[in-house]
């Protein structure tokens, strides 16, 4: 094995093409570029499916960062995807460098379909930047 991972574009007739995992990012709590790594590193490792996630990793692994409004829509999010059936995590940060107080950072659902998802996470967009003011 190399040591590298290199993604493979989608083909529209594999079904698993649409495995993935998706990370929830909070739009109103900016973190520095490192505490997001490490979030999402919290996220991803510790929501996988295990039913799926050998399929996930002998492919291409995609992950999708979405954005979600503030702490309740995360929550909310993790929840719906629980209550349909998927592995989802929230991520609490312990507040040992960045937060004041632990603080619900992130959250992770998958690896699982795309069909699968609730409708109220197949909506999020992606993540583009942190809002300049929260609710955006």
């Amino acid at each position: 094995m190399s040591g590298v991972l290199q993604e493979v574009p989608d083909d529209p007739d594999d079904a698993l093409s649409e495995l993935r995992m998706w990370l929830f990012i909070r739009k109103d709590l900016p973190m520095p570029p490192g505490k997001l790594a490490a979030q999402a590193g919290h996220g991803f490792g510790t929501g996988r499916d295990p039913d799926l996630v050998v399929e996930y990793m002998n492919r291409a692994q995609g992950k999708i960062a979405v954005s979600v409004k503030n702490e309740e829509e995360l929550l909310k999010s993790v929840e719906a995807c629980k209550e349909a059936g998927l592995v989802a995590v929230s991520v609490k940060d312990a507040a040992h460098t960045v937060f004041d107080k632990p603080t619900y950072t992130v959250g992770a659902v998958g690896p699982c379909y795309r069909k699968d998802l609730p409708k109220r996470v197949s909506r999020l967009r992606l993540f583009e930047h942190w809002s300049s003011s929260s609710g955006e």
